[in-house]
């Protein structure tokens, strides 16, 4: 079964949620789909963003059986990083994702 932006919003939510949690900003804490991950008006520094990521990846493994690399070096290369706001960030995993199915 396909996973619908649903599933994986919520997944990367949850994740910025905990996240803020443990780093006691207000802002992760409260977060949606326009909450900013990288950059000048971003709560998280470059530590903290990679621990989002390892932590959407293995999420991902954990509730759905998949294994995907993030930060390769597709979303290195772009110009508008995937990580710069949560909406970019699920966007990018669901592109992520049809690349796989149609494998």
């Amino acid at each position: 079964m396909p996973l619908d932006r649903k599933q994986i919003a919520d997944l990367v939510i949850n994740s910025i949620h905990e996240l803020g949690e443990d780093l006691e900003k207000p802002d992760l804490i409260a977060g949606d789909e326009s909450t900013r991950l990288f950059g000048a008006r971003s709560s998280l520094d470059s530590m903290g963003l990679v621990n989002l990521i390892a932590d959407i990846e293995e999420r991902l493994s954990e509730a759905f059986k998949i294994d995907i690399t993030l930060a390769n070096q597709s979303a290195m290369s772009r110009t508008h990083s995937p990580f710069r706001r949560a909406a970019s960030c699920i966007d990018y995993i669901m592109e992520l994702l049809a690349e796989i199915d149609k494998k």
